[in-house]
């Protein structure tokens, strides 16, 4: 995506005063103000006004579910289309990594310490706010790279290693102390933990596949999508039939895996 591609896109924005794209994003992101900036090619302050909301706009801007949020609210949809606000939002988001744009610090330095268990999105974005509000963090983290669902369930093909990485690196960056290899019941415990901070914060997910309660989901060879693509412990699939059900971006991404 190009500069020229966005400000074509950018420029289908009416710029509402309701603003029911914001209401329709769960992080509330103030999506009339950044595109109305990305018009006027200022793309700092566009990264600045997304900073406020999100840490992961490379990422979000990718994979969010946007016809369903932000876009499924735009006023514009019914007319010419909803403006397509994700590929804005990275857009953004990579040139924010391109040119070493920082997220913003706390000037004043508190004197508290939060444990964050668990570096997937909520944990990285809680981590993220905590310092940028002055807090000393440490994240614990039980597998040896950092995202979590962003990592390990999102495929290549819709999420790059790569851009993941240095978003990341954008939070790190901020002061955050991160200690890998590291899961709750197993390398660190509860209690030491309860000793050693003044708050806690549980971010380590749920990603069990829900289930159908159906005959035969138990059987060899039937899989759940979620711990499929976490665990990447794909069967053979050469020359066999794969049946998946469901239709959202799990069973698309195993579809694609697949």
């Amino acid at each position: 995506m190009n500069k020229e591609d966005i400000l074509k896109k950018a420029s289908k924005c009416s710029t509402c005063i309701t603003k029911p794209c914001q209401v329709g994003c769960p992080l509330n992101n103030d999506t009339t103000e950044f595109i109305r900036l990305a018009k006027l090619e200022e793309f700092e302050k566009a990264y600045e006004v997304l900073s406020k909301t999100t840490v992961l706009s490379s990422v979000c801007g990718r994979i969010c579910p946007h016809e369903k949020q932000c876009q499924g609210s735009c006023a514009m949809k019914n007319y010419y289309g909803a403006v397509e606000i994700g590929n804005i939002e990275y857009f953004i988001g990579d040139e924010a990594i391109k040119n070493g744009w920082k997220l913003p610090q706390s000037k004043e330095k508190r004197k508290e310490k939060i444990a964050v268990v668990g570096a997937g999105p909520s944990g990285l974005t809680c981590a993220a706010f905590l310092c940028e509000n002055g807090y000393n963090v440490t994240v614990y983290e039980k597998y040896e790279h950092l995202g979590g669902l962003l990592y390990h369930g999102i495929p290549e093909f819709r999420l790059d290693k790569k851009t993941l990485s240095k978003t990341i690196e954008k939070i790190i960056n901020l002061g955050v102390e991160i200690k890998t290899n590291c899961e709750l019941g197993v390398n660190i415990q509860l209690p030491d933990l309860e000793k050693e901070y003044d708050a806690i914060f549980f971010g380590f997910g749920a990603n069990i596949s829900r289930k159908m309660n159906i005959d035969g989901e138990t059987l060899n060879g039937v899989y759940g999508g979620n711990e499929l693509l976490e665990k990447n412990l794909h069967p053979d699939y050469k020359n066999k039939k794969v049946a998946v059900i469901g239709g959202g971006n799990v069973a698309i991404d195993v579809s694609r895996t697949a």
